[in-house]
């Protein structure tokens, strides 16, 4: 494929495989795979999901749920509710299941009063990573969402719902492992305090690591896995080659005695994210030749400005102004929100405006 400017690819059969791994550990624990969209936000790839099986989704935001609520009729939206949205939450619930998540019974009670018709909604938990929702040992606040529901005559409580996000900060699969038995523990307690609940949790790294699940939980929620990235490579989630996403870059510009390469292809595609190797900032592993060949690596993107993109070259190779370099992104789930589309098989994929 050729390229005059920066365009992300995704390979389908990568990810499909990705898919097909995360859908047996869900049919080995009798776990729903209820997977996150804001990675992919497209209707296409979505369909992907829909020919394996997968009946329930999750999305980041109200827009995102009406933007799939045309083809998914059982939506979570994992972000706690912003009242200042409920209007438009009115008007989507007529025709469609959604399930909401909220973290202060101050926002539980707005939505009350403002309701037109019955939702079901979670109680976001944190399990450590001090983000968002109630500590486990907020036990009377806890307790009173619930009553606060159970006389209601539009809320209607499901459960709680965590997200392990001390898991992104790993740096190797053990790593995982403990935050996801950490939190685990923690998820216990609540569930023996509030039996009989759903207990919805969800990330990439412990989704793509742990095997065996406790029976308590009913759900997993992970999305980067679809199309992975080189963060998740990093800390142990994945294999080089389960990445799924590629963004290409041209060479504009080649500096042979500082052995670097200027490519067309900057923040505004890839994003400020980066990791550290070796003492140095990295924003993308740098290939030449086949899209998804993993061995021929030539050197990592060492800093990003608006357009523009510094490679320095870990090898010497026969380049030339024009040629096209393949980038695996930090984090694939703003590379695609960055860029807005995609291509796969040749084909642009348009994702959510």
């Amino acid at each position: 494929m050729n390229f005059s400017t920066p365009t992300l690819v995704i390979n389908k059969t990568i990810s499909l495989n990705n898919l097909g791994r995360m859908i047996d550990v869900a049919k080995k624990n009798n776990l729903v795979l209820r997977p996150h969209f804001k990675t992919h936000q497209s209707i296409e790839i979505g369909n992907w999901f829909k020919e394996k099986g997968i009946t329930s989704i999750t999305v980041s935001s109200i827009s995102m749920a009406e933007f799939f609520s045309s083809e998914w009729n059982d939506i979570t939206i994992a972000f706690p509710l912003n009242i200042l949205e409920i209007g438009k939450l009115n008007l989507m619930i007529r025709e469609n299941r959604f399930k909401l998540l909220i973290d202060s019974i101050s926002s539980l009670k707005v939505l009350d009063s403002q309701l037109e018709d019955s939702v079901e909604v979670f109680l976001k938990i944190d399990v450590g990573y001090n983000r968002a929702g109630l500590k486990v040992e907020e036990k009377q606040k806890i307790k009173s969402f619930i009553e606060f529901c159970n006389t209601s005559k539009n809320l209607t409580f499901l459960g709680f719902l965590a997200h392990f996000g001390d898991s992104y900060k790993s740096r190797n699969k053990t790593e995982i492992k403990n935050v996801f038995q950490k939190s685990i523990n923690r998820i216990e307690v609540l569930n023996i305090d509030f039996p009989n609940y759903q207990i919805s949790i969800g990330d990439t790294p412990t989704s793509s690591t742990i095997k065996k699940y406790p029976d308590f939980i009913n759900e997993i929620r992970p999305g980067n896995f679809i199309f992975y990235d080189l963060a998740q490579y990093k800390i142990g989630s994945c294999e080089i080659d389960d990445i799924a996403i590629r963004m290409i870059c041209p060479v504009v510009s080649i500096y042979g005695e500082r052995e670097e390469v200027l490519i067309y292809g900057g923040s505004v595609h890839f994003s400020k994210d980066s990791l550290r190797e070796n003492e140095n900032n990295i924003f993308g592993y740098v290939y030449f030749g086949g899209i998804w060949d993993v061995s021929n690596k030539i050197g990592y993107i060492k800093s990003l400005s608006q357009e523009h993109g510094i490679v320095k070259l870990e090898k010497k190779i026969d380049l030339k102004i024009g040629d096209q370099l393949n980038v695996i992104p930090v984090h694939s789930c703003l590379a695609v929100d960055k860029m807005g589309a995609f291509y796969e098989s040749g084909k642009r994929v348009e994702i959510m405006k």
